[in-house]
């Protein structure tokens, strides 16, 4: 039993491992199979996504551009290996706002992708890298799975994403021919979202020698535009302020430097590595519009006489308002102004390029046929740059920048030529200035003879006036002394004979003594018009009323008259004397040569914004038009009999005091209805 146990068992064993054999066998082959078949799918798969070119015969210059055929994850950050989704779909790169989120829908401005391109290249050819070109946007770089390069941050929020833009070289593997090539990109500032240029692959020596060479062109570029733009801002400052044309060209030249270097370089944010991208763009745009309004007054500047009055105020408020936008704006808002600024920048140039034809067509040949060849130089320059410049020649974009940098040394030579003429205009002036200074010490030496002269003359008129004193004091008193005595002597006569005289005789002997009074008054007025403008002028404040009561008292001392003064009082600020004087003789004259009983006389007043005005009206027979300029005249009288005494040099002292005191005197008056005089006083 035992043996056939032992037996039997053993006999099991083996029958039992063949079936497992053949089951674990079946098994692993189906495994095999579905794997395989998996496998074969997914190369298929992988295969029907890659770009071939294969084909391609790799010289020195040969450039693969990757432009299309790119797998497209909107809102997706996916790393490789993880693309199990089906992507957005395949595109062209471009910006992702002409990608169809829908049949009525574009995609938003604002967002995170991935880019995914498997490309396959032949395995003999020369080293190659790939060249990534700066985008709008933060980026994240991926060959083959190897993460290469991370641009920025970034992230599928703006809070966290950090915006750089750098353009890249990256060299690819020499034993490789397929390449995987994963881009992630966030945007979340500019109105141009994702990759919108070619990536090129091409030897690697090629692009090096390409971006060798356009660093040493903005170098150069940026070099001297700096270089050139503070020496004249310097050369403003501090030697020739007068022409604002370089101030502005010098502000021209600075920033477009600035621009250039931040948006090809952008130092402040390798600097600053915080800092934030949109503040950094928006003094970008702020730059390139203050180097638009500079290079615009440059020319206002240069063609001033040429230009309508309006054209300087509408570039500022034009400038003005996109750079306010540019700074106020939110994003992506403000990123859309450059196609604003650059409409007006056309119009400008349109106007600008009539305005140098008309300066041509008048005859300004030498400013206007230079800053016209700059222009045409400096558009045909731009013109190349934008549309002819494909990337063919590496020695182009050199040809550009010098091509900018002449055009720049040409507007040089015009400021320059500016200088000169008016440096040449400041000799002649000068020289001008050395021959008027000779003049005017030769005419110097004859003004300080001519002082001495006068400093002769005013002491010989010192001297005569001392005289012209001394003489009125003697005919004061030697011409007063006789009359006087004769006056006494006829008053004598008459008494001694008056018992034997006739009326006629009396009649005779008081004409005689009428004749001396008045020669006597004559002296008097005389030698008051001669003080008048030697006396000091003292002046006060005082009541226009209570001089008119003192001067009414003493002529009208009777009441014989009736004066009216003016109703309301007023505080006057003059020569209390002198407008005295004035209203004595006035208002004694109305009295004097009124043909009436009683004399009624009409004072009045007004104030004006810088002197009195007085008016004295009476009731007298008036005076006729012809006589109202004689009256002031010395020793003029109207009554010829001698009636009325009077010396008729009363109204000439009067428009005397008034003249002295800045006013004027003039008349009002017709033949039977009265006279109104009138005189200002001016206030000081």
């Amino acid at each position: 039993m035992i043996v056939v146990k032992a037996k039997n068992s053993l006999i099991d064993i083996p029958l039992l491992s063949k079936q497992l054999r053949e089951f674990i066998c079946f098994f692993a082959i189906l495994f095999l199979s579905i794997y395989s078949s998996f496998a074969f799918a997914q190369q298929i798969k992988k295969e029907s996504y890659i770009t071939n070119f294969q084909d391609t015969v790799f010289n020195e210059h040969t450039e693969i551009l990757l432009d299309s055929a790119w797998l497209f994850y909107w809102n997706q950050l996916v790393e490789p290996g993880n693309f199990e989704n089906k992507p957005f779909e395949k595109v062209t790169l471009d910006n992702w706002r002409n990608f169809d989120l829908s049949d009525t829908e574009k995609l938003p401005s604002f967002g995170c992708a991935t880019y995914r391109l498997l490309i396959s290249i032949p395995k003999d050819r020369p080293h190659v890298s790939l060249y990534i070109p700066s985008s709008y946007a933060a980026s994240k770089t991926w060959i083959n799975g190897k993460m290469i390069s991370e641009i920025g941050h970034v992230s599928s929020s703006k809070e966290e994403t950090l915006h750089r833009r750098f353009s890249q070289i990256i060299p690819l593997n020499t034993y490789e021919t397929e390449f995987e090539i994963v881009i992630q990109v966030a945007n979340f500032y500019h109105h141009k979202g994702g990759i919108t240029e070619s990536l090129i692959v091409s030897p690697s020596h090629h692009l090096l020698s390409i971006k060798t060479k356009r660093v040493i062109a903005d170098m150069i570029f940026i070099g001297s535009l700096s270089f050139i733009g503070i020496f004249f801002l310097l050369f403003f400052l501090f030697y020739w302020n007068k022409d604002k044309a370089v101030l502005y060209f010098a502000i021209m030249c600075i920033s477009l430097a600035y621009m250039a270097m931040s948006d090809r370089y952008a130092p402040f944010a390798e600097i600053f590595e915080s800092a934030s991208w949109i503040f950094l763009t928006k003094i970008e745009y702020i730059a390139l519009f203050l180097a638009g309004l500079s290079a615009s007054l440059f020319f206002n500047a240069i063609f001033s006489d040429h230009t309508h009055k309006i054209y300087a105020k509408m570039l500022k408020y034009g400038f003005y308002i996109l750079a306010l936008l540019a700074i106020f704006l939110p994003r992506p808002y403000f990123t859309k102004l450059l196609m604003p600024f650059f409409s007006l920048m056309i119009i400008n140039l349109i106007y600008v390029f009539y305005v140098i034809v008309s300066a041509i067509i008048i005859g300004e040949r030498q400013k206007s046929i230079l800053l016209l060849v700059s222009m045409l130089l400096g558009s045909f320059v731009f013109t190349t740059h934008i549309f002819l410049f494909l990337g063919e020649n590496t020695n182009a974009i050199v040809y550009v920048n010098f091509g900018y940098i002449i055009t720049f040394l040409l507007l040089s030579m015009l400021l320059m030529m500016r200088f000169s003429n008016s440096f040449h205009e400041l000799e002649k002036a000068k020289e001008f200035a050395l021959t008027q200074k000779k003049e005017i010490s030769l005419q110097s030496k004859e003004l300080s003879n001519v002082n001495i002269e006068l400093k002769e003359n005013l002491r010989n008129l010192e001297k005569s006036n001392a005289e012209l004193d001394s003489f009125n004091h003697i005919v004061s008193h030697d011409l007063k002394a006789p009359l006087i005595a004769i006056n006494t002597l006829a008053s004598f006569i008459e008494e001694d004979i008056e018992e034997t005289i006739d009326e006629d005789v009396k009649h005779r002997f008081q004409l005689l003594k009428d004749r001396v009074s008045k020669m006597y008054a004559l002296i008097n007025d005389l030698l008051e018009y001669s003080k008048i403008t030697k006396e000091k002028k003292s002046k006060e404040l005082f009541s226009l009323n209570d001089l008119l009561n003192e001067v009414t008292s003493i002529v009208n001392d009777e009441n014989r008259h009736t004066i009216h003064l003016p109703d309301v009082d007023f505080e006057i600020f003059a020569s209390k004397v002198e407008l005295k004087h004035v209203f004595q003789n006035l208002i004694s004259n109305a009295i004097k040569h009124n043909d009436k009983d009683s004399a009624i006389i009409t004072i009045s007043f007004s104030k004006l914004p810088n002197e009195y005005a007085f008016f004295v009206s009476d009731n007298g027979p008036g005076i006729e038009a012809k006589y109202h300029t004689k009256i002031f005249e010395m020793f003029s009288q109207l009554n010829v009999n001698n009636e009325v005494e009077s010396t008729g040099i009363g109204l000439s002292i009067v428009k005397k005091i008034v003249a002295e005191n800045n006013g004027v005197i003039s008349v009002e008056s017709e033949k039977g209805i009265g006279t109104t005089i009138k005189f200002s006083w001016k206030i000081e």
